[in-house]
């Protein structure tokens, strides 16, 4: 019975993610919907894997609006092992996409599901090894730099590199809105993500 309840209070979702997730079910394409769920909870399975392997003990996984993070359960991890952590969801992204990708292309299993599945775990992978902060590339920067000059200069470093990252992302969505006239979630992503970091925080 403990551990029915331990487990059940492993994974947290808000209100609003929720609520966007059963809009989404509701109204998009399955085929569109489905290999993007499965694409971030494979990002996720990478990251609980490699805490597995790692023994580090984890306390939830929670769910927002920019996506999912894991709470480690007590004392600080070492560098080393936050770095394979953090780098075990990108990593399972690729992995996924280039077996997907091999299965089409060399055995004829060719499915548009498929595809779609593919260039997700793809762009998921590469999104989250953008240097910002509360993303895997940007805690895996902020390990390294930490490790040599100090979490002080980590901490200015990522202050940067979120900021010229977030502007980038954002310039791509405005040439691709303005060129192509898709990438609106993009932007407001871009936005959101923004404010969340430099304007909220102030």
């Amino acid at each position: 019975m403990k551990n029915e309840t331990s487990g059940a209070k492993m994974l947290r979702i808000g209100i609003l993610p929720a609520l966007i997730l059963a809009l989404m079910l509701i109204f998009q394409p399955v085929g569109i919907v489905l290999p993007s769920l499965g694409a971030a909870v494979l990002h996720e399975s990478g990251h609980m894997l490699a805490a597995v392997m790692l023994e580090i003990p984890l306390r939830s996984l929670e769910v927002g609006l920019f996506g999912a993070s894991l709470k480690i359960r007590g004392s600080l991890i070492s560098y080393p092992k936050e770095f394979l952590l953090c780098a075990a969801g990108p990593a399972m992204n690729f992995l996924c996409a280039a077996a997907v990708f091999i299965l089409s292309e060399h055995r004829g299993y060719y499915t548009e599901c498929g595809e779609w599945f593919a260039s997700v775990s793809l762009m998921l992978g590469l999104l989250n090894l953008m240097p910002a902060e509360g993303f895997d590339g940007g805690r895996m920067l902020s390990v390294v730099i930490s490790s040599i000059f100090g979490p002080r200069a980590a901490a200015r470093t990522i202050s940067l590199t979120s900021f010229i990252s977030i502007v980038a992302l954002w310039m791509l969505s405005v040439y691709l809105l303005l060129r192509y006239g898709t990438s609106l979630s993009l932007f407001i992503f871009t936005l959101s993500l923004f404010y969340r970091l430099f304007i909220e925080k102030t």
